[in-house]
C-alpha cells in the first residue's frame, strides 16, 4: 500500500482554536490556516510536507475544508494560490465559494 492510499483514509479535521485545518497521514500531516470572518472561511496558507508534494494530499486537504464547510452551512473565501487553483478545478464545490 502506498503513502497515497493511506492517506486517502485520512480525515481533515478542523483545529478553531488554532485556526487551522489538519490532515494527520503516515509520514506527515498537512495542514491550511484559516480564520474565521461570520459564516466564512478564509483560507490563507496551505502546507504539505515537501517529500509528499505531488501525490494528492493538498487536493485531500482542500476537498476536506470544502466538505467540512458545505456541512456546516459556511463558505471559503480562499486566499491561498493552491485552495484558488484547486476551487477553479473543482466546479462541484463552487457552491462553498463566498
Amino acid at each position: 500500500m502506498t503513502q497515497d492510499l493511506e492517506a486517502d483514509r485520512a480525515e481533515v479535521v478542523e483545529r478553531s482554536e488554532t485556526g487551522r485545518f489538519e490532515l494527520d497521514f503516515p509520514g506527515g500531516q498537512a495542514f491550511a490556516v484559516y480564520r474565521s470572518e461570520g459564516d466564512r472561511i478564509v483560507v490563507t496558507h496551505t502546507e504539505v510536507p515537501p517529500a509528499f508534494n505531488g501525490r494528492g494530499i493538498g487536493s485531500q486537504l482542500a476537498e476536506g475544508i470544502f466538505r467540512i464547510a458545505r456541512a456546516s452551512g459556511r463558505r471559503v473565501v480562499p486566499r491561498c494560490s493552491f485552495v484558488v487553483a484547486w476551487a477553479h478545478r473543482h466546479p462541484d464545490y463552487r457552491d462553498v465559494l463566498a
